[in-house]
């Protein structure tokens, strides 16, 4: 169901207001998750299965965990991760490494799932549930949850395609004791919702379908170059205006439930460094990563100097992979890794100087800097346009003139 379609409207209108024309909370979520049932029957039914499935995981991989002494939980948060992404490679992948050629519809093994169906919201539910085990074993919360609650969780539909991602502890406390809505949050959610289709409908469809046009494989085989350039350009702003443009209708509906979902975009084309772009994009998955990988990895490693930098590589190379287990989005993540960490290592050299604090408070030297942040956020973005990493580096030569 598209969330810009007229069916999408209706159906979230209805869904709002049988949620709040019952008066018990757990009645509610039975709504919730009725609704979201009706929602996946629109397209292919036996995603709500494998959320419900991965809901389940989750709920008995921390019941588990807890129930053993701390120093025995270790190994349990690893096994509940490792079926996360064994979820993740069975419905993406699997069939794929052996043999299935999804364009030609052969070669796939009545056994295994079809990728090209793989389920809505796979990665967000793989990341999310990582999250709240990961959240039991470091001790940040000690209540694993019911099987309901995670059933819940898994199969709120406003966030199950496209994200923002969420924190089970959050949405747990918004949903079990929801406020009433009062007229101006749904004014303030009217808005967002306005403001979001906007962005879809006015400017991420025509600039996608332009990027597109001009990112074609027979202009990048002509090594037609200024189309190409362009086309990147418009690429990145169409992911731009698409993803925020969806978060804010998500963000806008969640509210109506009574549910506050996080900012997902801040205006990144602001950003005048590397750090503060990853601030303002994709804020949501930037900040499982910083929390799940980063700041892990930064604490082992907080004897060698140049611990931080290498955790924050590491930490954008599990960010590109999340994406898709493709050489391209690697490529993605260690391009962004090394501009992170390059920074990084810049602050822990120089950024004490006072040659660098001068520096650093000169317009010419953010202008400079806001150049580097966009000239790489348009060439970056360019791999998620291109279907392989080969096409991807025949585009950068003949732009780059390589």
């Amino acid at each position: 169901m598209n969330l810009l379609s007229w069916t999408f409207l209706v159906f979230s209108a209805l869904s709002v207001t049988i949620y709040w024309a019952l008066r018990s909370p757990r009645l509610r979520q039975f709504a919730l998750v009725g609704a979201t049932v009706v929602w996946f029957a629109f397209g292919v039914w036996w995603h709500a299965v494998v959320a419900v499935a991965m809901a389940t995981t989750t709920h008995l991989f921390g019941r588990w965990m807890m129930a053993r002494p701390e120093d025995k939980r270790g190994l349990v948060c690893a096994l509940g991760i490792a079926s996360f992404i064994g979820y993740f490679i069975l419905f993406r992948y699997l069939a794929l490494w052996t043999g299935y050629d999804p364009a030609a519809g052969v070669g796939l093994r009545w056994w295994l799932p079809n990728p090209v169906l793989a389920p809505l919201g796979l990665s967000f539910m793989m990341f999310e549930g990582t999250a709240h085990l990961a959240d039991l074993y470091l001790g940040r919360t000690e209540n694993p949850g019911s099987w309901w609650s995670h059933v819940v969780f898994n199969l709120f539909f406003p966030t199950r395609v496209i994200g923002p991602m969420r924190r089970y502890e959050d949405f747990t406390r918004d949903i079990t004791a929801p406020e009433r809505l009062n007229p101006d949050d749904v004014a303030w959610a009217a808005r967002r919702i306005l403001l979001g289709v906007g962005k879809k409908a006015l400017l991420a469809n025509p600039l996608g379908a332009f990027a597109l046009f001009n990112l074609h494989p027979a202009l990048i085989a002509a090594g037609a170059r200024a189309p190409l350039m362009l086309g990147a350009a418009m690429y990145w702003l169409y992911l731009f205006f698409d993803l925020s443009g969806y978060s804010d209708i998500v963000i806008g509906i969640s509210r109506l439930f009574g549910v506050k979902v996080s900012e997902n975009f801040n205006r990144p084309y602001l950003a005048d460094n590397i750090s503060d772009y990853w601030q303002r994009w994709h804020i949501s998955l930037s900040a499982w990563v910083r929390d799940y990988v980063f700041n892990p990895l930064a604490i082992r490693w907080r004897g060698w100097t140049y611990g931080a930098p290498m955790a924050a590589f590491s930490s954008m190379l599990i960010l590109g992979l999340w994406h898709g287990l493709e050489l391209r989005y690697l490529i993605f993540g260690a391009w962004h890794g090394a501009l992170l960490a390059g920074y990084m290592v810049y602050r822990q050299l120089f950024g004490r100087k006072p040659w660098a604090k001068r520096l650093a408070k000169s317009r010419a030297w953010s202008f400079a800097g806001w150049c580097f942040v966009v000239l790489n956020a348009v060439l970056s973005h360019m791999l998620f346009a291109v279907p392989t990493a080969a096409l991807g580096v025949r585009w950068f030569r003949v732009v780059t003139g390589i």
